[in-house]
């Protein structure tokens, strides 16, 4: 079984209105969201084999405040090709990880992570992705389950087993 996290940046600072978008750096509120987020992956156990990253200076940022905390990944790979791209251009990279990685992190952008998870998923009917559909906010991520062992077998079949964002946390006081 595999497992794929789609994680969306923590957002981004607009202090600097004329700075270009892909070196837009946090919010104070990023960061802030980033942390609850680490410290729910640290609560759950969640550990990550390989993560996936947009070249942004947004991405980076967030995962350098997950890997304050979280175990370290066996492979990182940022990639400017992530940026921007559309869900079919990602699925063609999630395809080409090797199939010693079982668990994989996504953080990238909307629309692409609300897109991507539309076309890897089937179940489409429940809580989950309807919450994820109407709305997904920055620091936000879903949690996919794929019955099969090899990532290049990827497909519409996936089934969204959790979707949490940094309000749910704050709500709960987890």
């Amino acid at each position: 079984m595999l497992k794929l996290y789609v994680m969306r940046h923590a957002k981004s600072s607009w202090d600097h209105p004329n700075l270009d978008d892909h070196e837009r750096p946090l919010s104070k509120r990023g960061e802030k969201n980033a942390k609850k987020i680490c410290e729910f992956f640290v609560k759950k156990n969640y550990k990550f084999d390989y993560i996936l990253l947009s070249s942004s200076k947004r991405t980076k940022k967030t995962l350098k405040i997950l890997l304050k905390k979280i175990d370290k990944p066996k492979k990182i790979i940022s990639s400017k090709k992530l940026y921007l791209s559309s869900e079919d251009k990602i699925i063609d990279i999630i395809k080409k990880i090797p199939k010693k990685y079982k668990s994989v992190l996504l953080i990238n952008h909307e629309p692409t992570v609300r897109n991507l998870i539309r076309s890897l998923t089937k179940n489409h009917n429940n809580n989950h992705f309807k919450l994820l559909n109407y709305k997904f906010p920055t620091s936000a991520f879903a949690k996919i389950y794929f019955d099969f062992n090899e990532w290049n077998k990827l497909d519409g079949n996936g089934l969204i087993k959790e979707f949490t964002r940094p309000k749910d946390l704050q709500d709960s006081k987890e």
